[in-house]
């Protein structure tokens, strides 16, 4: 089965054969803001209107654009009358007050301004997985796979036996380097470092290749890893 552990992909062999086994917000420093709204509605033009306040704010309140972006202003750290109830990655801290809405470890800012991947890429704020490959795209930033291509992301994609040595092959890209990881036995976690290889080739912007490794004199059941090395 290939699975992904924190970029790395998992290859589990029996016997030399494989087996498948929103939004976005930036708090300023203001910490001691508030902010209320009332409990009633006041009925105008068929429009049931709320009263909202907020104190404690560097400016007044106002509403600007950056392209698709709109920024509120006036009220910072208000939580109360926003969304208190809003935690997209369920880690206890909520979305106004976190600096990564889902927990896909690249923070809102890198992922609406797109810098940790090259070319920039754009990803989502609110969904840790872009694409849904299954591939968290702080993982594909690691990999520098693109995160709005489901079909591009770290995999072992072929295994052989080849006289006595097993040959594997994985998704790469030019100048990454990797760390290819085994371990005996069946649907073990891989530890041992068998040796590195770095990746070469590929056509911009992604520069998406293919590596192999050839590991010598490994016989019988045998998982298999490839870690990127940072």
């Amino acid at each position: 089965m290939k699975r992904l552990w924190r970029s790395v992909c998992y290859l589990a062999v029996l016997g030399g054969i494989p087996v498948c086994q929103a939004q976005y917000r930036q708090l300023s420093t203001v910490h001691d803001g508030s902010g209320t709204m009332s409990t009633n509605t006041v009925l105008l033009s068929g429009v049931d209107y709320r009263h909202v306040s907020a104190a404690g704010q560097p400016g007044g309140i106002f509403t600007s654009t950056n392209g698709t972006l709109v920024n509120y202003a006036g009220f910072l750290q208000a939580v109360d009358i926003k969304r208190p109830d809003l935690d997209t990655d369920g880690d206890g801290v909520i979305d106004e007050l976190s600096t990564d809405n889902d927990g896909d470890t690249l923070t809102d800012q890198e992922e609406v301004e797109g810098s940790e991947f090259d070319p920039a890429t754009v990803t989502l704020v609110n969904n840790p997985d872009t694409d849904g490959d299954s591939v968290p795209d702080g993982e594909e930033s690691t990999a520098g796979t693109d995160p709005t291509d489901e079909d591009a992301f770290l995999q072992i994609t072929a295994f052989r036996d080849a006289g006595g040595d097993k040959v594997l092959w994985w998704t790469a890209r030019d100048g990454k380097q990797y760390s290819i990881l085994s371990a005996d036995g069946n649907h073990t976690y891989p530890t041992n470092v068998e040796g590195t290889a770095t990746a070469a080739g590929g056509v911009p912007p992604w520069f998406e290749t293919t590596t192999g490794f050839t590991n010598p004199g490994a016989t019988g059941a045998r998982s298999y890893g490839i870690h990127v090395l940072p």
